[in-house]
């Protein structure tokens, strides 16, 4: 096996591919070893001149050559995008300041290169002990950086959580999986989870697995309806019970049942939800705490709240969008010991028992076990969503583009006061943990005293009824409507709340995105 050094140490200087041979890591390391070689060689402190020309890449390598400098007490400063014979005038006349030269370049090699020339003062190259020094130097630190994943040892602890480790072994394939990695990286994850399973019957497909930063099928994303739709096709196709689809760190996952219908996040939050009051209880220093907490984020189905809302062992808490946010409330002092399960509508879910974070391996695993039982006693998860879809429809989440923030809290305000009638909800910091959650409102509507603008109004009659929620994005003026309808002619109530909301954030200037 090539070491590092051996993909990118050249006769006269450092060449390679570009980010797979030489990126910010490479040049941390490359940083650290030329201050190191220049020290041996009698610079005390030696500071260097980096200049970069205009290659893709060329300011990531250069800071990973600053941050590897400073690392192992040298000195830089950055002439930023320059040409090479900008580093050799410096490195010439200005050869008292400066003790070796930097350009981070490829010369004349395709795009796809990237490199770096070093000199010394007085515009003297490096040499070849020089550069074989860096080489070595250089695979030392890249070595010591590198933590090898255990795969196995990560499989068999999601397996532990799922309870699919607890299956008996058969050499029958007796339920079949398509994982649709969409060339991130759920085939990395799920691929040992999937040797594992395999002798207990799991039969696994996994496409688009190898893992490809271009995303020639398009990005991996189970909030795009295209990439859902793809996962439909491929489900069906190969006769699968279940279709898992991964976005690009395999952090969120989307589902599709038997019949290649979306199992839709609200739907995967319950299922799982039910699932673990089920199997376990609660269990903190051998006391078992009740009531569970199940969290769900504002833009989550009604369904939450019909099914756990009214539980005597259970505590259903509204949170605001963001997997920072649910994080931090879950941890918090007031939740920490008695949260059961968290998710959102974008397709994170937050398991307690694995640090508080989201997997959407995890969450992949459940859904197998939930599907796989339910099909050995003769019925099919398709059929117990069957009512669940009947009763609630949401709209998906729309994007809105807006000419500008202060056109953000016009739409806002106007949505507030277009429904007399209807609860309205909000995010404030929950003094008993201090972190966010979302509580009834009472007054006015001021957005701008909120830690989030995030408005819910919800109108319910107890057989039938709607929500919806517009919030901004954090950084771009946008406005994100996710709608719901529920009761007898949901699918028609929700279509008739979308144009509504609709028409009042395009009266504001607002177009679809």
């Amino acid at each position: 096996m090539q070491s590092p050094s051996q993909t990118f140490l050249k006769r006269d200087d450092i060449r390679g591919l570009y980010p797979t041979q030489l990126n910010s890591k490479v040049a941390e390391a490359l940083g650290q070893a030329v201050v190191e070689r220049l020290i041996t060689l009698g610079e005390a402190s030696p500071c260097i001149a980096i200049g970069h020309d205009c290659r893709h890449g060329n300011t990531e390598i250069a800071q990973g050559l600053m941050l590897g400098i400073v690392k192992a007490g040298g000195r830089y400063k950055d002439l930023g995008l320059v040409s090479t014979e900008h580093v050799y005038y410096v490195c010439g006349q200005m050869a008292d300041e400066f003790a070796a030269g930097a350009m981070v370049t490829a010369s004349h090699n395709p795009k796809e290169y990237n490199g770096v020339k070093f000199i010394h003062r007085h515009c003297i190259p490096f040499g070849q002990e020089d550069l074989a020094y860096l080489g070595k130097r250089a695979d030392e630190l890249l070595a010591t950086q590198q933590v090898t994943m255990d795969f196995d040892a990560y499989a068999e602890h999601l397996l532990a959580f799922s309870g699919l480790n607890k299956r008996p072994d058969s050499n029958k394939p007796l339920f079949k999986v398509v994982v649709l990695a969409g060339n991130g990286m759920g085939g990395v994850a799920f691929a040992p989870l999937a040797a594992l399973l395999e002798r207990k019957g799991l039969q696994t497909i996994i496409l688009e697995g190898e893992p490809n930063g271009d995303f020639p099928q398009g990005v991996p994303n189970p909030l795009l309806p295209d990439f859902m739709q793809r996962l439909s096709r491929l489900t069906l196709k190969n006769k699968a019970d279940l279709g898992i689809g991964f976005d690009g760190d395999a952090d969120r996952a989307g589902f599709v049942d038997s019949t290649g219908k979306e199992i839709i996040p609200s739907q995967v939050l319950a299922l799982i939800a039910q699932a673990k009051l089920k199997r376990y209880s609660i269990r903190r220093q051998n006391v078992v705490v009740t009531p569970a907490v199940i969290m769900r984020n504002l833009c989550c189905s009604h369904l939450l709240k019909t099914l756990f809302g009214d539980r005597s062992d259970v505590t259903l808490v509204d949170t605001p969008v963001g997997h920072g946010r649910i994080k931090q409330l879950m941890r918090s002092p007031k939740y920490k010991e008695a949260t059961l399960f968290a998710g959102e509508h974008s397709g994170h879910y937050f398991y307690p028992e694995f640090s508080y974070v989201d997997s959407g391996v995890l969450t992949s695993l459940n859904m197998i076990s939930l599907a796989w039982e339910l099909r050995e006693q003769g019925e099919k998860l398709a059929d117990l969503l069957a009512g669940w879809r009947k009763e609630y429809v949401w709209s998906g989440e729309i994007n809105y583009n807006l000419p500008s923030k202060k056109a953000i809290s016009q739409v806002l305000r106007a949505a507030a006061n277009a429904f007399p009638g209807a609860q309205r909800y909000e995010c404030r910091v929950d003094t008993e943990c201090s972190a966010q959650r979302v509580f009834e409102a009472q007054g006015e509507y001021r957005p701008e005293e909120l830690p989030a603008p995030d408005l819910k109004l919800v109108q319910d009659d107890g057989e039938s009824g709607w929500w919806f929620v517009l919030r901004p994005s954090g950084n771009e003026p946008k406005l994100r409507l996710n709608v719901e309808a529920w009761g007898k002619n949901a699918s028609i109530d929700c279509q008739k709340m979308v144009q509504t909301v609709d028409a009042i954030i395009l009266q504001s200037g607002g177009f679809h995105a």
